[in-house]
């Protein structure tokens, strides 16, 4: 069983991986975070559900960074300290921590002081309930040292300690750690249990999954900010434990866990997982194995585990019929977690520490950084996963010196450190992937509807007729082919889409669709094309009918391989005379031609003539003399016929 098990997840990887985590788990995830606030909206009770409810919409806004998340992440901020009488301390100290997690990472992302404010408010209480080398649970439970409430001390403690370099805080979160090793974890195995306690010697020996991730994320930042070696030994042993004992049919801790507090507890454990198999400095197949676990329970939960109203439960195997805030957010952490698996992420300060970025596979100038939430020249350090490359350039619009990474690096180097203007993310070995999938419908601030707009920008997320959606300044490093992907539906009155650079100049595709009175189904079309290298507006225009587009994509075809097209479909229905050609090339099509584009390609992949021809006749006279191939593209298909000339 754990072969075919095994096997599985590999062949969900191969699949998976050909068209982007991002692109996968991101639509998911939105769908989820809109359900989620439109379900729960600002929760009015239960404080420590609301905590990570601000991790969560943070999750959605490192991701899109789109506005809405930093604004519900504010309401819901100060809906905690309405309902908990009009402050931010409680009586529980874990409740206090989870709180004071994500505000630091809410200030860390968005630069607003109120998160720190609150942060270093909780902080400070949190202190008062230290004892005997550890916190208490709760301020009405002497000596209840569970590990929930000392865990994510340790992790709230180190990232505070690295913003503020108090030594005190270092070695408090120093203490706690050990005294958890020593009571709450089994040295065999790496399970860690509840809790303590010292006064009768009691222990709670039950093993929740969210305290084995809190665990594996202490030791993880103690070990960033100290080096020490055996820190991070820990996290990997406790990370085992769970990989060979508690994950059936290929889902984490399945059935240990039901709604209300247990329902976050999956969903908390992926998060740190997540980031240890991301920033640990383990082996690249022991990395590789912690992803796959990862994106197989998103997998699982992304078929077979939403109801048709995006709400998830408890199993993420089955929908629910009923869910509550705590589970709900949970299957967001592991959704919005599997969407940046294959991210590149970039951070402001050694160590992984600071701000962090991740960007898909992409070419990225100073505003395209800018616009992710990267200031120019701030990246210190990196992490990129297996199968891709990072080109950094010192200047924007990929000039000025340049260097190609792989893999992690704490420390980027002084030569390099904070000097970063513009970078490529790449499959190992491409020249340079242009643009990651990107989901239209979000409006994300890449992409525009333009002063072009019939509707008034109404329909926002639909191209409408007349409507021009544009990437801008999309760099093409090289002249060559390039392959061409997009994934999109039209509206019940069908219609015509290109596929375009600056408005027309060039046409990358058309794809037509008859009206059918109801809405067609998402059509993927895929096809290659030269292009010269430059720097482009690329667009997608509405010729007739509405569209939704659900994601977009090109990538360089590889050198070795390149050839002028490589056509969807051939046909020998297409006829070409008289061949070999002296002036003028005759065209018969079973297709309008007025309706094709036309290309002309020589045989070292230039393109040499780009018409359109409605009279079915092309004028070749000024050619030189040679081997051609005629490329035609209709209706989202290419057809292919060779000529002399």
């Amino acid at each position: 069983m754990k072969s075919l098990i095994q096997l599985t997840m590999l062949l969900l990887l191969l699949q998976l991986r050909s068209v982007g985590q991002l692109n996968v788990y991101g639509p998911v995830a939105d769908n989820l975070q809109t359900s989620t606030y439109n379900t729960f909206g600002v929760p009015t009770s239960n404080y420590w559900w609301c905590a990570h409810g601000i991790d969560v919409l943070l999750d959605g806004y490192l991701r899109t960074r789109q506005d809405i998340y930093k604004t519900r992440m504010k309401n819901l901020l100060l809906g905690i300290k309405s309902f908990n009488g009009n402050t931010y301390i409680n009586t529980f100290y874990d409740d206090m921590e989870w709180l004071g997690i994500a505000s630091l990472r809410s200030y860390q992302t968005t630069g607003d002081a109120d998160y720190l404010a609150v942060a270093n408010q909780l902080w400070t209480d949190i202190q008062t309930g230290y004892s005997n080398g550890a916190l208490d649970w709760n301020k009405n439970c002497p000596n209840c040292k569970n590990t929930c409430a000392n865990t994510p001390a340790v992790i709230m403690g180190v990232r505070l300690y690295r913003m503020t370099g108090v030594a005190a805080d270092l070695q408090r979160c120093k203490d706690i750690y050990a005294f958890v090793k020593a009571h709450l974890v089994d040295a065999t195995t790496g399970a860690v249990w509840d809790n303590y306690n010292p006064s009768t010697g009691a222990l709670g020996a039950a093993v929740f999954s969210y305290n084995v991730g809190t665990y594996i994320g202490a030791g993880l930042e103690l070990y960033k900010v100290t080096g020490d070696v055996t820190y991070l030994n820990d996290a990997v042993k406790s990370a085992e434990y769970v990989m060979t004992s508690r994950i059936t049919n290929g889902m984490f801790f399945l059935g240990a866990t039901g709604m209300g507090d247990g329902g976050l507890f999956n969903g908390i454990f992926v998060r740190y997982f997540a980031l240890l198999a991301r920033e640990g400095n383990i082996p690249a197949d022991t990395r590789a194995r912690y992803n796959e676990a990862i994106r197989f329970n998103a997998e699982k939960l992304r078929t077979s585990g939403i109801s048709s109203s995006n709400l998830v439960g408890p199993n993420w195997t089955v929908p629910p019929t009923t869910t509550d805030y705590a589970t709900q957010l949970s299957g967001v952490m592991l959704m919005e977690a599997a969407a940046t698996l294959d991210q590149s992420f970039f951070y402001k300060d050694i160590n992984y520490g600071g701000a962090y970025w991740g960007l898909a596979a992409g070419s990225y100038n100073t505003a395209a950084l800018v616009a992710k939430g990267i200031k120019d020249n701030d990246i210190t350090a990196y992490t990129i996963p297996a199968g891709y490359q990072v080109t950094f350039y010192k200047n924007d619009n990929f000039s000025g010196g340049s260097m190609v990474v792989t893999g992690n690096s704490s420390w980027i180097g002084g030569a390099w450190n904070d000097s970063i203007s513009s970078l490529i993310v790449a499959p190992v070995g491409a020249t340079g992937t242009l643009i990651q999938a990107e989901n239209y419908s979000s409006m994300s601030g890449i992409i525009t509807e333009t002063t072009t707009d019939t509707d008034g920008g109404q329909n926002v997320g639909a191209i409408d007729t007349g409507d021009w959606m544009a990437y801008n300044s999309i760099y093409f490093p090289t002249t060559g082919t390039y392959k061409v992907e997009y994934r999109v539906s039209s509206l019940s009155g069908g219609g015509r889409l290109s596929i375009d650079l600056n408005a027309g100049t060039t046409i990358l595709g058309y794809l037509d669709i008859p009206s059918t009175g109801a809405w067609q189904s998402f059509t993927t079309i895929s096809h290659n094309v030269t292009v010269t290298a430059g720097t482009y507006n690329l667009g997608v225009y509405a010729q007739s009918g509405g569209w939704n587009i659900n994601w977009l994509r090109i990538t360089p075809v590889a050198s070795g391989a390149r050839v002028a097209v490589a056509p969807a479909k051939t046909t020998t229905t297409l006829t070409l005379y008289p061949n070999p050609v002296h002036d003028v090339l005759r065209i018969k099509a079973p297709f309008d031609l007025a309706d094709a584009k036309i290309q002309i390609v020589d045989m070292a992949g230039k393109v040499v003539m780009l018409t359109r021809s409605s009279a079915g006749s092309i004028d070749v006279s000024h050619l030189p003399s040679g081997v051609y191939n005629l490329v035609i593209m209709h209706n989202g298909q290419q057809f292919v016929k060779r000529f002399v000339k």
